[in-house]
């Protein structure tokens, strides 16, 4: 399987009142095609922060980020951003859905943006809304829709261009434990069968136990 995303010895440090803070310490690993793993580790451990690296929406302080073949160390924002919209779909604890469209209209708005024509994202939109058994709710507005619901959106979103990559931040933290699992399989079920690697960040070890791989972090160090 090819690999998707690579981080060789990733650091993150800020400066806090004139003091150095290491959040990441040498990162290294990798996530191949299918791949669905995930990230664990106490509040404050720098799960986040790792994930925003991954998906580029923060730098390292030193290493490699490698997405699918790219390495993205000296990477100007142009090119990040648009490896960034090919590659990668993001899931949040709080769906980010827009308010004011329809869950039709959330799911095709990463087509439009990379240009597909309307015609077509409208058309794998409502796939993709099949998939996670949407279809009856294409028109409904996300005020309109369950806790559930919503977070099916925006699974659906992000897997709609169908990335290489998904990261999901706790995408089921806000949701009881019932719907947690039915989210969790979801978004496994679904980057499988698409053949997306997948980086999961959750509290909840009973979930993470379902994944292909535990990665542990604690005081800024990955561990398998």
């Amino acid at each position: 399987m090819t690999k998707i995303l690579q981080l060789e010895k990733v650091t993150k440090n800020f400066v806090q009142a004139g003091q150095t803070i290491e959040i990441i310490k040498n990162a290294d690993f990798s996530i191949k095609s299918s791949e669905f793993l995930s990230l664990i580790g106490p509040s404050g451990s720098g799960k986040t922060t790792l994930l925003q690296i991954c998906g580029m929406l923060d730098n390292p302080s030193s290493g490699a980020v490698i997405i699918n073949g790219h390495n993205m160390a000296k990477a100007n924002d142009e090119k990040r951003t648009k490896i960034r919209k090919l590659n990668i779909g993001f899931v949040y604890q709080f769906h980010h859905l827009l308010p004011e469209f329809s869950a039709l209209e959330n799911v095709a708005l990463p087509l439009l943006i990379q240009g597909v024509n309307t015609i077509d994202a409208y058309k794998k939109a409502r796939e993709t809304l099949g998939e996670v058994e949407l279809q009856d709710r294409l028109d409904f507005k996300p005020s309109q829709l369950s806790g559930g619901q919503q977070q099916r959106v925006a699974i659906a979103r992000a897997i709609v261009s169908k990335p290489k990559l998904i990261l999901a931040d706790e995408p089921t933290g806000n949701l009881d434990h019932e719907l947690s699992e039915k989210i969790f399989d979801l978004l496994k079920d679904l980057t499988k069968r698409h053949h997306i690697a997948c980086l999961i960040v959750t509290h909840n070890l009973e979930l993470a136990k379902k994944t292909d791989q535990i990665l542990r972090i604690k005081n800024g160090i990955i561990e398998a």
